[in-house]
């Protein structure tokens, strides 16, 4: 990952993990820690600069955000947010509506153009920030960059929804028989003969899309608290598609 160039901020100030991670013996999975002007970024974004178009331009194109920075990203609104996650719920419910445009059935040589819809159009808007909003990102205080490294609110809830999202796994994420395949892997595989086959690709990332909507929508008053588990789950479900899922696992491993 490159550094994130002109946030300013002490870069080493991530380093420490929380008193109730270390005491669980649990692992911080983004290495090294965010740094401060990630933090401020990741904030700045989920204050409301992800509504901009220009942002969501380039959210869309990059599939959300790079591993490092799409759990950061959850990470950092969990923790601002007592657990409420709208903003990403709302990036990745768009996210996968571009999936399953891209894994839409095609007469001629559908494997080989799935695999060219999966990759990136641009790259992660954290990696590559645009620096016009240098001030703006700069003013984001000093106690909300403390906040939002904590990772605990993320991990109790990937830990209250583990049964939801474990079957949703990649197979080559996480070393095992499953069929399944993150964005990355399936986009690799596909080019090679004998790959996954794209029945339950699709399978999983409808299923996923639908539960993205459900809990993107659940914020709303008028469907409040009609969100599940499985509902809740799909947003960690749709970063692992996404992104991959080592840091996922890292967090409840």
């Amino acid at each position: 990952m490159r550094r994130v160039p002109g946030m300013g901020g002490n870069d080493t100030a991530g380093t420490m993990v929380t008193d109730e991670a270390a005491q669980a013996g649990h692992v911080d999975p983004l290495r090294p820690p965010l740094a401060d002007g990630e933090v401020r970024y990741l904030a700045w974004l989920g204050a409301g600069a992800i509504d901009e178009p220009q942002e969501q331009v380039r959210l869309l194109g990059a599939w959300g955000m790079c591993q490092r920075h799409a759990l950061g990203f959850l990470a950092v609104e969990a923790s601002l947010n007592e657990g409420w996650m709208f903003r990403p719920a709302v990036v990745y419910d768009h996210v996968f509506d571009r999936a399953v445009r891209a894994l839409a059935p095609r007469r001629l040589f559908e494997r080989s153009r799935v695999a060219a819809y999966l990759l990136d159009a641009e790259p992660c808007p954290v990696c590559d920030p645009d620096t016009s909003h240098r001030a703006q990102v700069d003013s984001v205080p000093e106690e909300v960059v403390a906040r939002g490294r904590d990772l605990a609110p993320l991990r109790r809830l990937a830990l209250e929804t583990r049964p939801q999202w474990e079957p949703w796994i990649c197979g080559a994420c996480a070393g095992n028989g499953s069929p399944l395949r993150c964005r990355l892997h399936l986009a690799a595989e596909l080019r090679a003969p004998g790959g996954p086959a794209l029945p339950e690709q699709r399978r999983l990332v409808a299923l996923l899309s639908r539960h993205l909507r459900t809990y993107a929508r659940s914020f709303g008053w008028a469907n409040r608290g009609l969100d599940m588990p499985a509902d809740r789950a799909a947003l960690l479900g749709a970063v692992g598609w996404c992104a991959g899922w080592q840091s996922i696992l890292g967090l409840v491993g």
